[in-house]
């Protein structure tokens, strides 16, 4: 019996040192994933805006759309070893007006995310800033 416990123990232990090994290969391969975006469920509206291509401000309510802006958060994996540049400025601002009454806001550009008061390298450059501009801002992009 007590063979059989130690073997479990042993590989219970080999088990959490491999999927902890294989967890950090990922993140370092991918970047880590921003922690604290809200959930669907607690978000009530949200206001995008791009200032370098108009001076409004969207604001989407549909569950279709605060999804979407949601989903795009996760193109803002950023890597864990690399300093962002504190001299760059956001291109797109986005903040999610919760149903408690407070608001969350991430702001990102090419290359640099802004959450919860720190700056973040971010791992795959432009895809989000892209996205965000087919999505949020076709209409308004010049020809």
């Amino acid at each position: 019996m007590k063979k059989a416990v130690k073997g479990t123990i042993r590989l219970l232990i080999v088990l959490v040192a491999v999927t902890a090994l294989v967890v950090g290969i990922k993140i370092l391969i991918n970047g880590m994933y921003l922690f604290g975006i809200p959930d669907l469920k607690d978000v009530q509206t949200v206001s995008i805006s791009y200032p370098s291509v108009t001076d409004e401000v969207k604001e989407v309510s549909s569950q279709e759309d605060v999804e979407l802006s949601l989903k795009l958060t996760g193109f803002l994996k950023y890597d864990l070893f690399e300093k962002a540049d504190s001299n760059e400025k956001p291109l797109i601002t986005i903040t999610y007006h919760l149903k408690d009454g407070t608001d969350k806001t991430i702001s990102a550009n090419n290359t640099t995310v802004w959450w919860n008061g720190k700056t973040y390298v971010i791992k795959d450059k432009e895809i989000f800033v892209n996205l965000t501009e087919g999505i949020f801002f076709l209409e308004d992009l010049p020809e």
